[in-house]
């Protein structure tokens, strides 16, 4: 009988090879959540190429035309190519990618809800509203038909868990509480943050203190406590998070292109933020020798 070998994290899996290409396709919802992935894929790059080239597409102020802009191209030259990859890799059967996979859907809902809550209504809208509503599908779809003990089985025996576990929680949290605070002190003084439109700050604190800040701390503290669901939410939101940092990244040198008030182009903070989340997906994800 033929057997393929799958090298993840330096263990060699010897899986049959007519499994490898059936152990993913055995349920409906997995099958229905790789299709979609696909469709996502193409949305993307047309609605990403779009947004890149298509001159006035966007009609939103200078701050947040420019982060959408950087927006698109981080889902293009990032996004895409990783959505692919893991795609690919995930019906072969590796588990790591399976939480990769994951990660790039969560990170689509989340780039997608500014795209569609966030912009001015223009001549892709209703691309946007797809794209939200697939990636929202399909992560569901994904997360209640993927094999969480074998997911996390992948993950277990890394060394250095618990770092990644107080990084996610300690960026939650400190994001959260950053948050309510100037929220809080708008309430009682009238002031927020300058250069920056009250409306866009309104989306970024309310998704983020509603989505963003809850998933990061329990994927903390659920892999601090060596969890299955720790072990499968933390990658996901360590590739999440890595490639959202990008997206910042890119958003702001296309601010302070675009002459943005206030933008500076790579800030401390998005550097050191940026770097954590690399060093978290190397954890995750990297194979290292002796193991």
């Amino acid at each position: 009988m033929q057997t393929k070998l799958v090298k993840e994290n330096g263990r060699r899996d010897v899986l049959d090879a007519r499994t490898v290409g059936t152990l993913r396709s055995e349920k409906p919802g997995l099958r229905s959540a790789y299709r979609l992935s696909a469709i996502i894929a193409v949305l993307m790059v047309v609605a990403s190429v779009a947004g890149l080239l298509i001159d006035g597409l966007y009609t939103d102020g200078a701050w947040a035309r420019e982060a959408l802009r950087g927006g698109d191209l981080t889902t293009l030259a990032v996004a895409v190519p990783v959505l692919i990859g893991s795609l690919l890799l995930a019906r072969r059967g590796s588990h790591a990618a399976e939480a990769v996979w994951l990660g790039v859907l969560a990170y689509a809902v989340y780039n997608y809800g500014y795209f569609a809550f966030g912009a001015t209504f223009n001549d892709i809208f209703v691309l946007h509203i797809a794209l939200l509503s697939l990636s929202i599908i399909t992560l569901v779809l994904a997360v209640v038909n993927v094999d969480f003990e074998a997911i996390a089985a992948r993950f277990r025996a890394i060394q250095g868990t618990r770092w990644v576990a107080g990084f996610l929680a300690v960026v939650g949290a400190g994001l959260g509480a950053i948050w309510v605070f100037l929220a809080i002190r708008f309430a009682i003084t009238g002031e927020l943050l300058a250069d920056v439109p009250t409306d866009g700050i309104h989306l970024v604190f309310a998704i983020d203190t509603s989505l963003l800040v809850p998933a990061l701390v329990m994927a903390g503290v659920l892999l601090w406590r060596r969890t299955t669901g720790g072990f499968v939410f933390a990658p996901t939101m360590v590739v999440m998070g890595a490639i959202y940092q990008v997206n910042l990244l890119l958003a702001g040198l296309f601010q302070a292109n675009g002459d943005v008030p206030g933008v500076k182009a790579f800030p401390p903070e998005g550097i050191f933020l940026a770097a954590g989340f690399a060093v978290a997906t190397a954890v995750m994800f990297v194979p290292r020798g002796g193991r």
